[in-house]
């Protein structure tokens, strides 16, 4: 008999917008091959109950091994482990940042921040279910960002949106360093956010995220600067936020160009290549990162297809 994947991992994987494509019994277990688009990966669900994910590095396997991750720090055992998995909202006044779309090649870059003034706000946000919004399909987004929006109020919202050309140039500024813009765009949302704060979460873009922000935060407010930092429900607004508006102008930039723009860094060259036929080289700026390594495949400069 088949080893069901658990009801609120499958609610997960359907958010997502996933489906399964296959299953097969394993020993001892029942495999899952679970599909998205392009993103593809392997879950296999045990006789225990015990879940592993596997496949190639993607958003699908990512949100597989979240789940898992946080399954197991929930039966850590004892009541500090009950706590863990309802955690008492979170009191601090702060602003919580994210970002979308550096990675990808078409689209801009976008960075957003949430101010969560106190345990209210954030008992809200967690009541509504925000999350990393990688784990959310692009409808679903869309919808939740309209929640953050309702919960916290514009005044707690900033959204900074760079379209290709003015991100290559706000680039070229910094030095054509990513980081160090991602870090100049930080810095402007916490200062228009940062009245009545103590602290900032930042999910980190950069070894050396920490460093370009230490000076642009106010004196007397805690920095905590880490790796999926999307468990702070203020950085899992922010991201709802950012990846919503970088869906939005996906939208406004297909509509542009005529024709759907993918999403990701990857299987984009044909559409990037119709681009250029349709607007000349001129047409690609206005929608793709163009300093990214891609650009050479979809201009034809390398032989690499």
């Amino acid at each position: 008999m088949s080893n069901p994947i658990p009801e609120d991992l499958r609610r997960r994987i359907e958010d997502y917008g996933a489906r399964v494509a296959d299953v097969r019994e394993i020993s001892h277990a029942t495999q899952y091959r679970l599909v998205r688009g392009v993103e593809e990966a392997l879950l296999n669900v045990y006789e225990t109950s015990k879940v592993l994910e596997g496949g190639k590095v993607s958003g699908l396997r990512d949100l597989l091994r979240d789940w898992r991750l946080s399954r197991t720090d929930g039966k850590s055992g004892g009541s500090e482990a009950r706590r863990a998995a309802r955690p008492e909202p979170n009191a601090t006044p702060r602003i919580g940042t994210d970002e979308a779309g550096k990675g990808e090649y078409l689209g801009p870059l976008v960075v957003a921040g949430a101010r969560v003034l106190g345990a209210e706000k954030d008992r809200e946000l967690r009541e509504i279910k925000v999350r990393d919004s990688k784990t959310l399909s692009p409808g679903r987004v869309a919808r939740m960002a309209a929640r953050v929006r309702r919960v916290l109020g514009s005044e707690n919202v900033r959204v900074i949106s760079l379209a290709p050309r003015e991100y290559e140039a706000r680039r070229a500024a910094a030095g054509g360093n990513v980081n160090r813009l991602l870090g100049e765009l930080n810095a402007e949302i916490i200062d228009v956010l940062k009245g009545g704060v103590e602290a900032v979460v930042v999910d980190a873009f950069g070894v050396k995220a920490r460093s370009y922000l230490e000076s642009r935060v106010p004196d007397g407010v805690r920095l905590d600067v880490r790796p999926r930092a999307e468990d702070d429900a203020a950085v899992a607004a922010a991201s709802i936020l950012a990846r919503a508006r970088y869906l939005e102008e996906m939208e406004r930039l297909s509509g542009h160009v005529g024709l759907e723009l993918p999403r990701g860094s990857t299987h984009v060259v044909e559409a990037a290549r119709r681009v250029v036929q349709e607007l000349g080289e001129e047409g690609l700026a206005e929608v793709a990162k163009v300093h990214f390594a891609t650009t050479r495949r979809v201009l034809g400069k390398t032989e690499e297809d």
